[in-house]
């Protein structure tokens, strides 16, 4: 699998980001590390309401593979059988695994893994040239986009039973889905016919709603929360890249830690809590933050972090993601304690 190729595929997607400035010590962080046997770098993606990870991880052939970890820490290799990579991006309630595999001939599919151990492989649309599925929720429904053989992108919501249905915002040149929740709700990023990309709401009954941050001339929806808060990222006119946290109301505030130049915010749980990364300084460093219901930002490394990402969190608040030290990565789940 061409690594670079899919490890810019994997940040854009899954990367694809006001309040004061909290003391570090005011927490607690408990950290679990995990990596996968053989594994030279591991990529969680999202972890679940039971604590279960999924990800993938590149080995020392510079081969990529899925995994999914246990709340216990056991950790189970997932690959798409005759598969060249494969990545698992999401666990539903009855423990099937979704995610993505690239075939020998370089092509992409969606996947779904059974509890059992059985794979069954899909395509969005009948003569679509990739399909990515990106999240699931507890129900086993499967969001995510495909691209035709014009080169277009169009969101897809699977249900568990194999239906698919093709997502597009109106007017749209290109509809991505990201993120799906337990009652049925899409956000993601929509092209305009002017190529500017926006945010959108897809509600269970198929209603749109655009939006933007104010100023916003990038908009990129990353997560949404079962009361329908979405978080994500969006580029201003001076190309800085902000944080913001949608409402579920429709009013948008932005979130950047202190005297950060990027900010990424890549989870909410049920009660607001937002976690993400940010970039600052020169030479530039890297770290996670949360921000809390109130506003307030905490940041926050595990102990020797060279570079910390955060990837998501549950509704227990056990965050997910990775640190690099000595320029390897493992991944990590930490619990916040107030």
């Amino acid at each position: 699998m061409n690594n670079m190729a899919e490890r810019k595929l994997v940040g854009s997607l899954a990367i694809l980001l006001i309040g004061l400035c909290g003391a570090a010590q005011s927490q607690t962080f408990s950290y679990h590390y995990f990596a996968p046997a053989s594994a030279q770098f591991t990529y969680p993606g999202s972890i679940d309401a039971r604590g279960e990870v999924v990800g993938l991880y590149v080995d020392a052939s510079n081969m990529n593979h899925g995994f999914v970890r246990s709340s216990g820490g056991r950790i189970f290799k997932i690959d798409f059988p005759g598969a060249s990579g494969t990545i698992a991006r999401g666990v539903d309630a009855n423990e099937n695994t979704c995610g993505y595999y690239q075939d020998q001939s370089n092509a992409y599919h969606g996947f779904v893994r059974s509890s059992a151990g059985q794979y069954f492989s899909f395509d969005a649309g009948s003569d679509s040239t990739l399909t990515i599925a990106l999240s699931t929720n507890s129900t086993g429904q499967i969001a995510g986009f495909f691209i035709d053989p014009q080169g277009v992108n169009h969101a897809f919501l699977r249900n568990p039973d194999g239906t698919i249905t093709p997502i597009d915002v109106p007017g749209s040149t290109g509809t991505v889905a990201v993120s799906i929740n337990d009652g049925g709700q899409i956000t993601g990023d929509y092209t305009d016919s002017n190529k500017i990309q926006h945010g959108f709401l897809r509600t269970k009954n198929g209603v749109f709603h655009s939006f933007d941050p104010p100023g916003a001339v990038l908009t990129l929806s990353t997560a949404i929360n079962r009361s329908g808060e979405i978080v994500g990222f969006y580029v201003d006119p001076n190309q800085v890249q902000h944080g913001f946290l949608r409402k579920a109301a429709g009013t948008i505030v932005s979130i950047d830690p202190p005297s950060s130049t990027l900010t990424n915010v890549t989870g909410i749980a049920a009660d607001g809590l937002a976690v993400g990364y940010y970039q600052i300084g020169s030479p530039l460093s890297q770290h996670g933050f949360l921000r809390k219901s109130d506003g307030t930002i905490v940041s926050f490394d595990p102990p020797g972090s060279a570079e910390t990402t955060v990837f998501g969190v549950n509704d227990a608040q056990e965050v997910v993601g990775n640190e690099v030290q000595s320029g390897v990565s493992k991944g990590f789940v930490v619990f916040v304690k107030p």
